[in-house]
C-alpha cells in the first residue's frame, strides 16, 4: 500500500448500477422497479451527451427483461449499447457460483456474449462481478477463452492481501490482471462524493418525514405482505456544490493508498440505483473546482483500465493463485460470506437435478442421437438454458430471498429438468424408432440401454418392464449379442395396464404384467446404447446367493458394511483393511445467522445422534444388490429460544435411511430420508475417518483442490474464519495409503473438524431465518419459513473406501457414475437401420473430466469440453465410431484455435496440467 495519496492524479468515475433481478421482492414486482430505473437512465443518456456512459452491472439478462415490457424502446436500447454508452456483459446473470455446476458458468458467458451481440454490442474485455461469495479458481481461464483481459471482483480476497490491483493466475497458468477496489469497493463516490453532495450525508441513512416534500408512499391496509417500504414518488434533487470538493479530497484521502497507479476508480452506483439526472452537472463542476489538481473523467471500467495499463509494472504486480475464499482479516464490507452454499440445500438439490439433465443426458444423448439422424433440438435445449440460468443470479440461488421468490425459482428449476427429460427422451425415443428390424419377429420387444458418460460401464440397474399379458410373464430375460449372461435380481411382479397414446387415436389400453428386476449389464459402450431382446419367461425368477452378510451387515468384494444400533455403520475396506467406525451419525447445532453466515448462539447446545436406539432391518437381500434399512427418532431443541441458548422445549425429527450395497461396487449408497421438525439448527452427517491428513480434497469447477484442515487464528480479523467449505461431486481425505471420500448430490458444504478422528462432516440443511440487512443500520427480519427447511427432506450420496489417493481412485468418474445412472427405455422392434449397439465416442483416460458434449453455438459439429485436474500432462485418446472430418482445438467460446490432427476416427490429445481443453469435431457421415 502506498504511504500517502500524493501518487493519484487522475479520477476516473464510472456510474453504475447493482441490479438483483429478484432479491427482496419477486420478479415481477422487482421487473416494476426495472422499469422505472431504465426509463429514467435511458432518458437520461438520451438527452445528455455529457452523461458519458452507464454501466448495467456486468450481466445482460435484465435487458430482455426490460424489452420484454418496453418493446417500443429496443431501437434506443440498441443504439446506446452500440455506442457503447449503456454497458452490458459480459455474463447473462451474475451467479453464486460455488452453488452452481461448472458447465453453467461457461454457458453463462456463452449467453452473455450472446445477448450483448442481439442488441448490436460487442462484449468488453473487463469481467466485472459484484457477486459471488468468493471466486472459483478456474476463472481467469475461462474468462481468458472469453477475450476478457481484467477481471473485478471484492469478495474473497483480503485488504491485506494485495493492492487494488493485483494479478489473478488460475491452476493451469493463465493470468488475468484484476482489481479488488479499495475500502468502500463498488460505493466509493456514491457514498463519499454522491451522497455528501445530494443528501448532505455519507453513511448517515435515517430519513426525516418533517425535512422533505417527496410523498412517501406505502400500502396501509394489511394486504401486501410484510417488509413493506415507502416509495418516494416524487424524489428531490438536491445538491450543494459547495461540498464538493471537500468530498472528493475526503475520499481520495481514505482510499487512494490502495491504488497502485496514479489512476483512482470511483465507483457511482448502489443496490438497484439509477442513473442520476445531475451526475454529468457533478462531474462537470468537479472538473472545474479541482483542475490542476486531477484530473477527473467520466468513463466506463474499460476506459479505467486503459489509463492504469499505462502505469502497471506486471512483474512487481502481487500475484495470487487459484480460489478466492480468504476471510477478511482487514477491510470494510467484503465479507466472503460462506454460508450461502448451505442455505435452502433443497434449492441446491435441485439445481444439481437440472444441470444434471442437461449437461449430463439431454446435450450428450442429443448428440448421439444428431449423429445418426435426429434435428439437434437447439430450441429446446435453449429453453432449458434460459430457465437454468435465470435462476443463477447470486441472491437468488444463494437462497438469500424470502419464500415468495424461492418458489418462483423452484419452479424454474422444474420447467428446466422437465425440459431436459424432453430433449432426453425424444432422443432415446428416436433411436428406438430407428433401429434395424432385422431377424427380429413382429411382436418382438426391446429394452435399450443408454450410457451417456463418455467411457464404458459395468452397471447393476434397476429395470421396470411392461410385458403384455397374454405372455403369461412372471419374470424376463435380457438377451444381447455383446452381453450374453445378464445376472438378474427380482424385485416384484404384479398385475397392470396402462395407455398407449397415439396422435391418430383415443388412448388404448393395453394390460400386462409389471416386472421389475435389477439386471448386471456388463461393458455397456460409451456415450452410446445397446438394445437388448425381452425374453418373457412364465416361471418366477429365483436366485441364489445374497450381498446381506446377516441381518445388519452388507458384503461384497471390496466392501463390508455393518450398521450399528444407532444407525451408523461400520465400514471395512478389503483392499486396506482399513476399518471405519461410527459413520454417518447426525449432528444439530444452533443457528442464530442468516443465509449469508451461520452464527451459532452465544451458549449453544450440540446433539448427536450416537445414542439414538434405532431399528434395523433388512430391505432386500439377493446376489446383486442388498440394502439395509434404519430408523429412528432424533431429539432436538425445537429452536433457538431466546436467541442466546437453544430452547429447552425437544422436538423429534424422525429419520430414515437405507444403505444398498451392489455387486463389485467400491461405493456404499446412502439415502436419508428425514421429517425436519425443527428450527434455527445446522443439521449435518459425520463421518469419522481417522485418516492422518492435513487436507482435505474435492473437486470445485473445473478442476481438484486439496485445502488445509487447520483453521486460521483469526483473532482480531474483521471477519472470524470458518472450517467449511464448497465441493462440487466429491470430497476426500488420504494419506496416500487409505483413501475415504463421500460423493453427495446436490449437496455443495462441508467440513473436516479438528478433532483426533478427522471427522469429515457433510451438511444437509442450516434451518435460520430471513434476515436481510439490505443497510447495515437496519437488519429486517421476515416471517418466512421456507429458509428453515421444514417438513420431509432427502440427501443421497455415496462413501467410498479404496486405496490411495483421489487421483489413483478416478472419484471424479466415480462420482458420474454415481450421480449419472444408464437410462433405459422399452420398445418393439425398429422401423429403419441402426445398429443394435453403438458409441459416439469413448475416452480411455477415467482421471480426466468430460464437462460438455454438445452441438457448436453456430451448429458446425460438436464441441467436447474436458478438463485435467492432475498436475501432470495426461495423454488420452477419443475415439469415435465414425471417421473424424475435421477437428480443431478452440477456446470455451468456441472460437478455433488450431487444427488437430487426427487418424481415422481417433483424436489423440495431450492435455496440459490443470487445462480446460475444448475441441470442435466434425464427423464424417455414414
Amino acid at each position: 500500500m502506498k504511504p500517502n495519496t500524493s501518487h493519484i492524479k487522475q479520477i476516473k468515475v464510472v456510474s453504475n448500477t447493482h441490479w438483483d433481478r429478484e432479491f427482496r421482492h419477486t420478479f415481477e414486482k422487482t421487473r416494476r422497479r426495472l422499469l422505472t430505473m431504465m426509463d429514467v437512465t435511458v432518458d437520461i443518456l438520451e438527452k445528455d451527451p455529457e452523461y458519458a456512459s452507464f454501466t448495467m452491472d456486468g450481466h445482460t439478462i435484465m435487458i430482455d427483461d426490460y424489452l420484454e415490457m418496453r418493446p417500443e424502446r429496443r431501437a434506443l436500447i440498441e443504439k446506446l449499447i452500440k455506442a457503447r454508452r449503456l454497458i452490458i456483459g459480459p455474463y447473462y446473470t451474475l451467479p453464486e457460483e460455488f452453488s452452481v455446476g461448472q458447465e453453467p458458468l461457461v454457458r453463462n458467458l456463452l449467453w452473455g456474449r450472446r445477448t450483448v451481440e442481439k442488441y448490436g454490442g460487442k462484449v468488453g474485455t473487463v469481467a466485472y462481478t459484484p457477486s459471488s461469495w468468493g471466486q472459483t479458481g478456474q476463472m481467469p481461464q475461462i474468462l481468458s477463452d472469453f477475450g476478457q483481459k481484467y477481471m473485478m471482483f471484492y469478495r474473497g480476497i483480503s485488504h491485506d492481501e494485495t493492492d487494488a490491483e493485483w494479478i489473478w493466475e488460475a491452476p493451469d497458468g493463465t493470468r488475468i490482471t484484476a482489481s479488488r477496489f479499495a475500502i468502500f469497493c463498488r460505493y466509493n463516490w456514491y457514498y463519499q462524493v454522491h451522497r455528501a453532495v445530494t443528501a448532505d450525508a455519507v453513511f448517515e441513512k435515517n430519513y426525516d418525514w418533517d425535512a422533505h416534500d417527496e410523498v412517501p408512499v406505502r400500502i396501509a391496509d394489511g394486504m401486501a405482505g410484510e417488509d413493506l417500504t415507502f416509495d418516494l414518488q416524487a424524489p428531490e434533487l438536491k445538491y450543494d456544490k459547495v461540498k464538493l470538493k471537500q468530498a472528493i479530497f475526503d475520499m481520495i484521502e481514505r482510499e487512494g493508498r490502495h491504488f497502485t497507479t496514479p489512476v483512482f476508480l470511483a465507483m457511482h452506483g448502489h443496490d438497484i440505483s439509477a442513473a442520476h439526472p445531475l451526475e454529468s452537472q457533478i462531474i462537470k463542476d468537479a472538473k472545474e473546482l479541482l483542475e490542476g489538481e486531477y484530473c477527473i473523467e467520466h468513463t466506463d471500467l474499460e476506459g479505467f483500465w486503459d489509463a492504469v495499463e499505462k502505469h502497471l509494472d506486471h512483474e512487481k504486480m502481487t500475484v495470487l493463485k487459484g480460489e478466492r475464499r480468504s476471510y477478511l482479516k482487514e477491510g470494510m464490507w467484503t465479507f466472503l460470506f460462506p454460508g450461502t452454499i448451505s442455505a435452502r440445500t433443497y434449492l441446491k438439490q435441485k439445481d444439481f437435478s437440472a444441470t444434471a439433465r442437461l449437461v449430463y443426458y439431454a446435450e450428450p444423448l442429443a448428440s448421439m442421437a444428431s449423429s445418426l439422424g435426429m434435428e439437434y433440438p437447439k430450441s429446446y435445449l435453449d429453453r432449458g438454458w434460459s430457465h437454468l440460468l435465470s435462476n443463477h443470479t447470486h441472491d437468488a440461488n444463494g437462497g438469500c430471498a424470502p419464500d415468495a421468490v424461492c418458489e418462483e425459482i423452484a419452479s424454474r428449476y422444474a420447467k428446466a429438468s422437465d425440459i431436459g427429460d424432453i430433449v432426453i427422451e425424444d432422443a432415446m425415443c428416436h433411436i428406438a424408432k430407428n433401429i434395424s428390424p432385422e431377424g427380429q419377429p413382429q411382436g418382438a420387444m426391446q429394452l435399450i440401454v443408454f450410457n451417456s458418460l463418455p467411457f464404458e460401464r459395468d452397471v447393476i440397474a434397476p429395470i421396470d418392464l411392461e410385458v403384455p399379458a397374454r405372455h403369461k410373464a412372471k419374470a424376463a430375460r435380457l438377451v444381447s449379442t455383446s452381453n450374453t449372461e445378464v445376472a438378474r435380481q427380482p424385485i416384484s411382479v404384479e398385475k397392470s395396464s396402462l395407455f398407449v397414446d397415439s396422435i391418430w387415436e383415443v388412448p388404448r389400453i393395453v394390460d400386462s404384467n409389471r416386472i421389475k428386476f435389477y439386471a448386471k449389464l456388463s461393458k455397456l459402450p460409451a456415450l452410446g446404447y445397446r438394445a437388448y431382446m425381452i425374453v418373457p419367461e412364465s416361471q418366477a425368477l429365483r436366485t441364489r446367493g445374497t450381498i446381506v452378510a446377516n441381518d445388519t451387515t452388507l458384503e461384497n468384494e471390496f466392501i463390508r458394511a455393518s450398521v450399528n444400533p444407532n444407525g451408523t455403520v461400520d465400514l471395512v475396506c478389503k483392499k486396506t483393511g482399513k476399518n471405519y467406525s461410527h459413520l454417518n451419525y447426525l449432528t444439530s447445532q444452533g443457528e442464530c445467522g442468516n443465509a449469508w453466515k451461520h452464527v451459532a448462539p452465544v451458549f449453544d447446545r450440540k446433539y448427536n445422534s450416537l445414542g439414538v436406539r434405532a431399528s434395523v432391518f433388512v430391505k432386500e437381500s439377493g446376489p446383486l444388490v442388498g440394502s439395509i434399512g434404519v430408523t429412528y427418532d432424533f431429539e432436538v431443541p425445537a429452536d433457538y429460544g431466546d436467541g442466546k441458548g437453544r430452547s429447552e422445549v425437544l422436538t423429534k425429527i424422525p429419520v430414515a435411511i437405507d444403505y444398498r450395497l451392489r455387486q463389485g461396487a467400491e461405493r456404499l449408497e446412502v439415502t436419508v430420508r428425514l421429517n425436519n421438525t425443527a428450527k434455527d439448527h445446522w443439521l449435518r452427517a459425520n463421518f469419522p475417518c481417522d485418516i492422518k491428513t492435513e487436507q482435505s480434497t474435492s473437486d470445485t469447477h473445473f478442476d481438484v483442490i486439496h485445502r488445509p484442515i487447520a483453521l486460521p487464528d483469526s483473532t482480531g480479523w474483521v471477519e472470524e474464519a470458518f472450517g467449511t467449505h464448497p465441493l462440487q461431486t466429491f470430497v476426500s481425505l488420504d494419506d496416500k495409503k487409505d483413501c475415504f471420500a463421500l460423493l453427495p448430490q446436490g449437496l455443495f458444504e462441508y467440513e473436516v473438524l479438528e478433532d483426533d478422528a478427522h471427522t469429515l462432516s457433510l451438511t444437509f440443511l442450516r434451518a435460520c431465518r430471513i434476515k436481510l440487512a439490505v443497510s447495515e443500520e437496519k437488519l429486517t427480519e421476515l416471517p418466512d419459513t421456507g429458509i428453515q427447511c421444514p417438513g420431509e427432506q432427502t440427501f443421497r450420496y455415496s462413501i467410498f473406501a479404496g486405496a490411495g489417493d483421489w487421483s489413483q481412485n478416478a472419484l471424479l468418474s466415480q462420482a458420474a457414475d454415481a450421480n449419472h445412472p444408464i437410462r433405459a427405455i422399452m420398445t418393439s422392434r425398429g422401423h429403419g437401420n441402426l445398429p443394435l449397439e453403438t458409441s459416439l465416442f469413448a475416452l480411455d483416460n477415467t482421471v480426466l473430466h468430460v464437462s460438455a458434449v454438445k452441438q457448436a453455438e453456430d451448429g458446425k459439429g460438436l464441441i467436447i469440453r474436458i478438463f485435467n485436474p492432475c498436475e501432470t500432462t495426461q495423454q488420452a485418446s477419443l475415439t469415435f465410431r465414425r471417421n473424424i472430418q475435421f477437428a480443431s482445438r478452440c477456446r470455451m467460446d468456441e472460437g478455433l484455435l488450431h487444427p488437430l490432427d487426427t487418424v481415422g476416427g481417433t483424436l489423440s490429445l495431450s492435455i496440459e496440467p490443470k487445462k480446460i481443453y475444448t475441441a470442435r469435431v466434425q464427423l464424417k457421415l455414414d
